[in-house]
């Protein structure tokens, strides 16, 4: 198999080649939305490049493409404890060979398999769920009309509505579905996929196994009996978002996903944020402003904060995971039309990276700042020098 090597943001030249055709038409077929592809007519070749996704892709059993990310795999794995709530779990703790992004996949799902062995030890969390069956026995309560038509089709079997205390709950079938997912996929380091085999041996004869989206892991009910599912839910919840389904298992030996890493800094940066700002402020993300209901417009803003005592909007803030030396007008003009929805003077553009230059411009009574959250460097360094700028501005 041959495998073509990307890097996250920068466009790769391939020679105008019946193999570089058919990559070219593979992209096209099967992942369009996640490439942006050129053909330089002067060059005579194709000029790729990856629209914010990193990770492994299979193509077909000649061809994979992989895509290494601009970020440090270190600060990747930070940026996932604060996204997926996973600090907990201290990712990093003992190990130090964590330098590429498959390693990521693979750490994840080795967390995981251990964490279900760990509480299938200690005992899977069981709970009472109502079934309606018919019986040859009196359990429960008798459900009339079903058991009055069986009994004048000469069954003598009544129909019950009883409560059953169960491992087949929703919580542990999450985990059986990720861990099911996980099987089919090759891995490489042989502790992993032993890991991954016996958890999912313990729970396949325990619990359903029935089919979960990335979804179904949110908001979620948990209680002092079940809270350690909370983070094993946010690890089930990113496997299921970047490995599959149309991601296909190739014949090598590699784990096929793709991560989004605009979606993920702006997770990252809410979060963060959210753990990070003084209590007398508050922080929505992905708020929603209607526009014109009836045909369905509105805006969906990354992030505002508010004031918790008065609930009057502070300011509006758009996260901009790209590669750019200066803010652009569309920018500047999108995260303006924000403020003015939400009545604030204050919007604020974040970048991943000081190479960004400053921006502060004045949009009618709107100010307009950039801020830089850095991902090159240490990541509690860089926000703390983060928020420092956005109360900096705020309190002004």
């Amino acid at each position: 198999m041959e495998t073509l090597l990307l890097q996250e943001e920068e466009p790769k030249h391939l020679p105008e080649t019946y193999s570089a055709y058919e990559i070219i038409s593979l992209i096209h077929e099967k992942h369009p939305e996640k490439f942006s592809i050129n053909y330089e007519i002067f060059l005579h070749d194709y000029k790729i490049q990856s629209n914010g996704y990193v990770g492994f892709i299979h193509l077909n059993e000649n061809y994979s493409l992989q895509i290494k990310p601009k970020v440090k795999v270190e600060n990747i794995f930070r940026m996932l404890e604060y996204a997926y709530k996973l600090k907990s779990f201290e990712l990093l703790e003992g190990r130090v060979n964590i330098d590429s992004i498959e390693d990521i996949f693979e750490r994840l799902a080795t967390i995981l398999a251990k964490q279900v062995l760990d509480r299938n030890r200690k005992g899977l969390y069981r709970g009472y769920i109502s079934k309606t069956q018919s019986l040859p026995y009196l359990r429960g309560r008798i459900v009339v009309k079903p058991s009055v038509v069986s009994l004048l089709r000469g069954s003598t079997h009544p129909t019950c509505r009883y409560e059953e205390n169960t491992y087949d709950l929703e919580e542990n079938e999450i985990l059986l579905w990720t861990l099911c997912k996980l099987h089919q996929f090759e891995i490489r380091h042989y502790k992993t996929k032993q890991a991954v085999r016996m958890a999912y041996r313990e729970l396949i004869n325990k619990v359903s196994l029935i089919q979960f989206h990335s979804q179904d892991c949110i908001d979620r009910f948990y209680n002092r009996l079940n809270i350690d599912y909370k983070p094993m839910h946010g690890i089930c919840r990113f496997l299921l978002e970047h490995s599959g389904p149309n991601l296909e298992q190739g014949s090598h030996d590699f784990f096929p996903f793709v991560l989004y890493m605009p979606t993920l800094f702006e997770s990252f940066v809410a979060e963060w944020l959210k753990e990070n700002l003084p209590k007398k402020y508050r922080l929505k993300a992905q708020y929603i402003a209607s526009l014109e209901p009836e045909k369905g417009r509105e805006f969906r803003i990354d992030l505002i904060i508010t004031n918790k005592e008065t609930d009057a909007v502070e300011c509006v803030l758009d996260t901009k995971y790209k590669k750019t030396k200066v803010s652009s007008t569309d920018d500047i003009a999108k995260v303006v039309a924000y403020a003015e929805k939400m009545l604030t003077k204050r919007a604020f553009l974040i970048y991943p990276s000081n190479d960004v230059e400053t921006t502060n411009c004045q949009v009618g009574s709107i100010q307009v700042q950039s801020l830089r959250f850095n991902l090159d460097g240490d990541i509690e360094q860089s926000g703390a020098l983060f928020l420092q700028s956005l109360l900096g501005f705020l309190e002004q």
